[in-house]
């Protein structure tokens, strides 16, 4: 499954966000896009994801049209998990999870034997399913994070969205998501999508990297290609030194001192 986005133009009244945008995406990749504050980074994520309609330019998805897809249809095909999400306190874990089988249903049927096991299957693969019977209420930050994730996986996208999904997590509980997020794309072939701020993490989890800068694309390719000095200090205006270290698939970043 493939995504492409040519010349994309998108923005909020009067004012443009994203312009002259060309994007690719592949099933089976994570692709991080990465930015400065503002610079159109959560933008295009709704624009591929149609959560927001874009001015100018287009999107395909496998040859065709987004605008064309019916809206069950394409949730069988692409997963949205946006920085904010809530559901009622009463919800149990497995009935969040549930949420992600209503694109394969009517609206008049409950879940069928097949639903059940994707919902199982989802709540195994993010770790959950000891808590199914737990409502949401009672989740840490990183278990809600897990729940969620697991409901856009029991929707069985070929693609997977992620707007940011370490935000508002400690260390421990980001670097958990992360392995996650890994794991299920090595695992099951899920395409992955994220909006990271920490660059660090992008260099570890990712195949392909995404620079926007003011709206643009300023770059795009593999990782330890794409985070340099110059990038740093052109996108971000900040000093530091790219360092391999021996045994270390991605290097590492260390910024300028700060004092």
């Amino acid at each position: 499954m493939e995504i492409d986005a040519c010349g994309l133009q998108v923005g909020y009244g009067d004012i443009i966000v994203v312009d002259e945008m060309d994007i690719h995406l592949h099933k089976g990749e994570i692709t991080t896009i990465i930015g400065p504050n503002g610079s159109g980074k959560s933008t295009v994520l709704k624009a591929l994801t149609r959560l927001l309609k874009y001015r100018k330019g287009s999107v395909y998805l496998n040859q065709k049209n987004l605008q064309k897809f019916e809206s069950k249809e394409l949730a069988r095909c692409v997963g949205v998990l946006p920085q904010r999400h809530s559901a009622p306190p009463d919800f149990k874990v497995k009935d969040l999870v549930g949420y992600g089988r209503m694109p394969y249903q009517s609206w008049y049927k409950g879940n069928s034997a097949e639903d059940e096991k994707i919902i199982d299957w989802a709540m195994k693969a993010t770790g959950v399913y000891e808590m199914r019977e737990k409502s949401i209420q009672e989740c840490s930050g990183g278990e809600s994070q897990r729940v969620w994730i697991a409901t856009v996986l029991a929707q069985q996208p070929d693609i997977m969205f992620l707007d940011e999904p370490t935000t508002y997590l400690d260390i421990s509980h980001q670097l958990e998501t992360m392995r996650l997020v890994k794991k299920l794309n090595r695992e099951s072939g899920i395409g992955v999508v994220m909006v990271l701020h920490d660059l660090s993490q992008a260099l570890e989890v990712s195949d392909r990297i995404v620079v926007i800068k003011d709206g643009k694309k300023y770059s795009e390719g593999k990782p330890e290609e794409v985070i340099t000095q110059k990038m740093m200090w052109e996108v971000y205006h900040v000093e530091c030194e790219i360092v391999w270290l021996k045994g270390r698939k991605a290097p590492l970043i260390a910024y300028k001192e700060i004092c």
